[in-house]
């Protein structure tokens, strides 16, 4: 959701804790949730990162890790919500949920591989 003119680095703030508050109220379980102002902190944050003067616009972004898609889905439908329970002026919400398949390196014994390599001539 981006917020743009006087005061929108605030209410993109406001924003974020309204739909961390709700995500909480609703009790949607996620392992990973983070909260970003695109532009602001979404790669650098923490003490001694510089903050720039009262930005123009901001974008703001919710994303989270769950267990399930069903979990995931809910997510964004609380930051759609934003429209008619946020601050004013919000527009271009965009919500996205998909499933992700993790992977996972690791070492087996070698005794379990056998090598073969096999072509066909066309």
């Amino acid at each position: 959701m981006s917020y743009a003119g006087p005061g929108a680095l605030a209410r993109g703030r406001l924003a974020l804790r309204i739909v961390e508050e709700r995500l909480k109220l609703t009790g949607v379980q996620t392992s990973e949730l983070r909260f970003d102002v695109i532009g602001l902190d979404a790669a650098h944050r923490g003490p001694g990162v510089a903050q720039a003067a009262e930005p123009g616009e901001v974008r703001i972004r919710v994303t989270g890790r769950c267990a399930s898609l069903r979990e995931a889905v809910r997510i964004g439908n609380e930051v759609e919500t934003l429209y008619t329970n946020g601050p004013a002026g919000g527009g271009g919400a965009w919500k996205s949920a998909r499933e992700v398949v993790g992977v996972v390196s690791t070492l087996i014994p070698r005794d379990w591989v056998q090598p073969r390599v096999s072509y066909e001539v066309a």
